[in-house]
């Protein structure tokens, strides 16, 4: 625009060598306009850069360590504080992050920094942890079912409760995150968020398997048929008489093998049922992990009625949430380094529009119910 303004008033200083607002070209050359339009342009650009990269920067916050104890594990992570609770000010809720699979750190080796920054700005808390056995926890992360991340996810909240007692708290989870946090009850949380959660893992293995087949080149139908003789081929490999040439079959380590064994009937259409807590699910509708339309009809289902619970479809979004025109991939390893630098630089902008607005909206929504409450 500002190429354009520039042009149109060269046209004007034609016509009249003196137009109102303008300087006479003699006294500043051409040549100095384009400069300084060119400084503009990379001061516009190094703001944008900056404002990305102080995304990715969590040090600037004040945070303390946060522990708490798991059974006989001990699970090491960080609770970081908004603004203005330097000032004993309350934040307007908290918040711990539930990782999905994967062995991952408190930041998700600081993946998470744009989303935690946002959720800060937003006047919230927030609290991660390392998985066990990763970073400073204890414990095996391989050895846990479903059920055993549930209860260690009511241990971090009993803990972030005990630190903000008044204060509305809850979870926010990915991905696998979906079989863990349906099984809390109230009042372990009073609000629940969960981003791209599946219902079946069978079903969500198939899907994934689909997908990554058609963007192998394969067509649909023929996709469609290699997921479901690898499914048949499962049901031996991760069967009651799985023997060491079933976990050489699949490729995996006989610890990763013992993992999906134990978790491989997870299905979250129960524990959907029995929810009392209020929720949002959210995914993005270019999913390339999760089935987004089929798993969150079901969800709209099951949980219909309730007032409480957002089922919402964030277009044009990845599993993560992020832009799905930029950032889609099933992996984070399939990122290429310009993409990688690309979500440096974009932080929080790298998420889908809406997004996380959706997320801090619905928490703090929930605060404020809960403070009416009181």
């Amino acid at each position: 625009m500002q190429t354009v303004r520039i042009s149109a008033n060269i046209n004007l200083y034609l016509q009249n060598p003196y137009p109102v607002g303008l300087v006479p070209m003699s006294r500043v050359p051409f040549r100095r306009m384009l400069v300084s339009l060119a400084l503009l342009l990379l001061l516009a650009a190094a703001a944008f850069m900056m404002r990305g990269l102080l995304d990715q920067d969590l040090d600037r916050h004040r945070s303390e360590a946060f522990d708490f104890s798991n059974g006989d594990t001990r699970r090491a992570g960080r609770l970081w504080l908004p603004a203005g609770e330097e000032t004993d000010k309350a934040p307007v809720a908290a918040v711990v992050l539930v990782h999905g699979d994967g062995p991952q750190d408190r930041t998700s080796d600081n993946g998470y920094a744009p989303l935690i920054n946002s959720l800060l700005d937003a006047g919230i808390a927030v609290a991660s942890w390392d998985k066990p056995g990763i970073g400073a926890s204890s414990g095996d992360w391989l050895a846990q079912s479903m059920q055993e991340r549930a209860d260690e996810t009511a241990a971090a909240l009993a803990a972030l409760r005990a630190r903000f007692p008044g204060v509305a708290t809850g979870a926010l989870g990915f991905s696998q995150a979906g079989w863990v946090l349906p099984k809390l009850r109230a009042p372990q949380a009073d609000f629940l968020v969960l981003a791209g959660p599946a219902i079946s893992w069978i079903d969500q293995a198939r899907y994934f398997r689909i997908t990554s087949h058609v963007r192998d080149g394969m067509d649909r139908g023929t996709a469609e048929r290699a997921a479901d003789a690898q499914a048949l081929r499962d049901k031996v490999d991760f069967g009651p008489q799985a023997d060491e040439d079933a976990i050489r079959r699949t490729g995996l380590t006989p610890a990763r093998h013992a993992f999906v064994r134990r978790n491989l009937h997870a299905d979250a259409t129960q524990d959907l049922r029995g929810l009392d807590i209020p929720l949002l699910a959210i995914w993005g509708t270019e999913d390339m992990n999760v089935d987004a339309k089929g798993d969150s009809e079901i969800y709209r289902t099951v949980l219909a009625g309730r007032a409480d619970t957002q089922v919402v479809l964030v277009p044009n979004a990845t599993h993560g949430l992020l832009k799905a025109d930029v950032y889609n991939a099933q992996l984070v390893s399939e990122w290429s380094t310009a993409r990688i630098l690309r979500f440096l630089v974009e932080g929080r902008r790298a998420y889908a529009p809406s997004a996380l607005d959706t997320i801090t909206g619905f928490i703090q929504a929930h605060s404020r119910a809960r403070a009416d409450h009181r």
